[in-house]
């Protein structure tokens, strides 16, 4: 799928290789997302000093061909923390504190018991 910019002046579509419109606008820079402006603004070797340089969630140091992902929360673009590539990925961007709260307490409540629940079932 090929990709395309339009002039901003003649509303002409053109090609992402062409750099310039024939009526002499330049194609205008790329947009960066709102949430992720954060990333933008801030060099990782900042994140760094903020965050320290391991997982802010398990503890692991960043390898040497990766760095930690930074984290930010991308209603308020505010910078969270530095994780490993594993928690990033397992720490969905609609996870908030208040879920993780309702989970924990979930998680944490008394089973009911139930009845045959120890049974043995013959599945043959």
């Amino acid at each position: 799928m090929k990709s395309y910019w339009t002039c901003r002046g003649c509303k002409t579509r053109h090609p992402r290789t062409k750099r310039k419109c024939p009526c002499g606008r330049a194609r205008p820079p790329k947009r960066v997302v709102k949430h992720k402006q954060v990333l933008v603004l801030h060099a990782y070797d900042q994140w760094v000093v903020w965050f320290g340089d391991r997982c802010n969630i398990c503890g692991r140091p960043a390898g040497p061909k990766r760095n930690l992902d930074r984290d930010h929360d991308h209603r308020t673009g505010e910078p969270r923390g530095l994780l490993c590539h594993r928690c990033n990925r397992a720490l969905p961007e609609w996870m908030t504190e208040e879920w993780m709260r309702k989970a924990l307490a979930y998680l944490a409540r008394p089973r009911p018991q139930i009845e045959g629940e120890n049974e043995v079932i013959d599945l043959s």
